[in-house]
């Protein structure tokens, strides 16, 4: 009877290993007959015939009949071998596609339940991933302000690896962190700058480098600076010579030297214009409106300024108008 035609489903077999290992119950190899030695046998007694010794430029003819010979019994002998090989092989290829064909059966069988396990392997690992941001010594990582991604190691995730496990390596890091930034503290000019670009890539070395690049900056901007004062003090010193009678004069004659004070006061509003005309020309040039700042301690910041080569050249001439040193490492 039919289960279909009651409408009770079909049952389904399970396989067994055993029953997919593949017996060959009737085999038989190298059964064909055949005249095929004979025929090379009698081919290779006939060949001393065919030497090219054996022909001259007046035998052209005869040449030319047994090369047809020749051509036309390699080509019976060769069709005639690819005949027998498509008979031979006949009952080996449709083994060959019905065992093809399981396999691929079997390993869409595979494919699918492959699927199943992981989405499984990818649950526990969710779970596992949630319990170690859960760890307290995760907790105290993010307090130094770096987050767990930033030491993460998928190795965490296998099974053979335990929480007790993770929650060591997370705390060794947390102490290697915690003496590097101590470490940096030593560039204390820097160290905000410093601090946050290590929490970025956690490479001691890296941002040593960096610190040193800094340091060589600021040391060549104060040494240009230098330079600069130096040489204003000898272009003022050669501009206004004084000898040594000059220095001894009597008070009269020094007073009588002396500008009137409204002579003076026109002076000084002459060098405040002329500082407030190159503020305006540094506002001209960044876009901004910008007043002449009160005189006040030299110190030396750090700008990074992107602009065009132009534009960089009239910043450094209002630089250069204004008495600020500076240092340029980037030009090429």
């Amino acid at each position: 009877m039919n289960p279909e035609e009651n409408n009770m489903p079909v049952p389904v077999v399970e396989l067994e290993a055993s029953q997919l290992e593949l017996v060959v119950s009737e085999k038989t190899i190298g059964s064909l007959t055949t005249n095929a030695k004979q025929i090379r046998e009698l081919v290779q007694q006939a060949l001393p015939k065919y030497d090219i010794s054996n022909y001259s430029s007046d035998d052209i003819a005869k040449a030319k009949a047994d090369k047809a010979l020749l051509n036309k019994a390699s080509k019976t002998l060769n069709d005639k071998r690819i005949e027998f090989e498509r008979e031979f092989m006949a009952p080996f290829g449709e083994f060959k596609n019905v065992v093809t064909e399981t396999v691929g059966l079997i390993k869409e069988a595979v494919s699918k339940i492959d699927v199943v396990i992981k989405q499984d392997e990818q649950r526990a690992k969710d779970e596992k991933t949630n319990s170690i941001k859960a760890l307290d010594e995760v907790a105290q990582l993010e307090a130094i302000g770096i987050s767990i991604e930033r030491v993460w190691n998928d190795k965490w995730l296998n099974k053979s690896t335990s929480l007790k496990a993770v929650a060591k390596e997370i705390s060794e890091k947390i102490v290697t962190i915690t003496s590097e930034m101590e470490t940096l503290k030593s560039f204390a000019e820097d160290y905000d700058v410093l601090v946050v670009r290590y929490k970025e890539n956690l490479n001691l070395q890296d941002t040593v480098r960096y610190a040193n690049q800094l340091k060589e900056q600021r040391e060549a901007s104060k040494a240009q600076a230098e330079d600069r004062e130096e040489q204003k003090a000898a272009a003022e010193a050669s501009a206004a010579p004084q000898t040594e009678q000059q220095a001894e004069a009597k008070p009269a004659d020094v007073k009588t030297q002396e500008p009137e004070p409204q002579a003076e006061e026109s002076s000084h509003h002459d060098i405040d214009q002329s500082e407030a005309d190159a503020a305006d020309a540094f506002a001209d040039i960044m876009g901004q409106s910008a007043g002449m700042p009160k005189s006040a301690a030299v110190c030396t910041r750090l700008y990074e300024i992107n602009a065009t080569d132009d534009k960089f050249k009239e910043l450094e001439a209002f630089m250069d108008n204004l008495g600020i040193t500076y240092s340029n490492r980037d030009r090429v």
